[in-house]
């Protein structure tokens, strides 16, 4: 029985690394394609000032930073190590929470202009729409 406990606790902290060895090389090593937030720091493509203005980054920024506010990164990693899937529908409230925290911080018109130019998928559709009624 004590062998049985000791093989789970050890796959289970190699569940563990394995996650966190992910999000270190997602904030180390990957090619930034797409605005995220890492779970250190906002990263921005180098080709988004070819389609956004100065108040379109900031927003864009700030909303990363939303992530950043409420911890987004950490709570999925959390769910991960626990065997959790984070799931479609919590990825679109935290998102809308991101959101918030960039109309929070002045920038929610901006916001959705930076949407309605980066995507045409119906949910940063809704979002965008979302935030000119804020």
């Amino acid at each position: 029985m004590q062998t049985a406990i000791n093989i789970i606790c050890w796959l289970w902290a190699g569940w563990v690394a394995f996650n966190l060895l992910m999000v270190a090389l997602v904030a180390t090593a990957l090619p930034v394609h797409q605005a995220h937030f890492d779970g250190f720091r906002a990263r921005l493509p180098t080709w988004l000032p070819t389609l956004l203005t100065a108040d379109e980054i900031a927003a864009v920024t700030s909303h990363e930073n939303g992530h950043r506010h409420h911890l987004h990164v950490w709570t999925n990693l959390m769910l991960r190590c626990l065997f959790l899937n984070p799931g479609a529908r919590r990825r679109r409230r935290q998102e809308l929470e991101a959101d918030d925290y960039a109309v929070a911080n002045g920038h929610g018109c901006h916001m959705a202009s930076a949407l309605r130019k980066l995507s045409n998928h119906p949910d940063d559709i809704f979002r965008a729409e979302r935030l000119e009624r804020m």
